[in-house]
């Protein structure tokens, strides 16, 4: 999905890491080798880089530095372009169909699994333990559609408005490199 959304260029993806001001240093170290080499490798690989956050403004610049950069040089996300630029609505960009394809497959998922738990009500075939567990993949479908839908709320407000907005609430004179 942040393929979809961002296209394949990851260079001014900037992958940050925070709380350094509450852990030890050699634990914050550790977990961010970890979201290095596990989580955030094939982006790493692709191009984006890792900033730590220290809750400050320089450290807050040196996050927003390369983003601000790339997007001066390369322009717009893959979905910025193809609503702007091509006009496209949600549904039509690449992001949106593939959000829209996810939130189909949730829904089979979701209705296949009230048949299930309606169907085992019904016959009695089922022991609590095994209700329980499919109420579980219930609950947790549920909140995956519910994510899905959410996140499909918050795409139709462009993202290139969302970068203004965030853009005009920040002080410019108080960050400095």
């Amino acid at each position: 999905m942040f393929e979809k959304l961002c296209g394949e260029d990851f260079r001014g993806i900037v992958l940050t890491t925070t709380m350094w001001d509450w852990v030890d240093k050699d634990e914050g170290e550790d977990r961010e080798e970890q979201l290095r080499t596990n989580y955030w490798k094939a982006m790493i690989e692709r191009g984006s880089s890792v900033q730590r956050f220290y809750q400050d403004q320089k450290s807050a610049f040196d996050v927003l530095a390369p983003i601000i950069d790339k997007v001066n040089s390369r322009g717009a996300l893959l979905l910025q372009k193809e609503v702007h630029d091509l006009g496209l609505q949600l549904n039509q960009t690449t992001a949106g169909r593939t959000l829209y394809s996810e939130i189909g497959e949730l829904v089979k998922l979701y209705q296949s699994c009230m048949d299930r738990i309606r169907a085992e009500r019904e016959e009695q075939t089922l022991d609590e333990e095994g209700l329980e567990v499919l109420m579980k993949n219930y609950e947790k479908i549920s909140k995956q559609l519910q994510r899905a839908n959410e996140d499909m709320k918050k795409m139709k407000l462009s993202v290139g408005d969302r970068i203004q907005r965030v853009a005009k609430s920040l002080d410019w004179s108080r960050i400095s490199r």
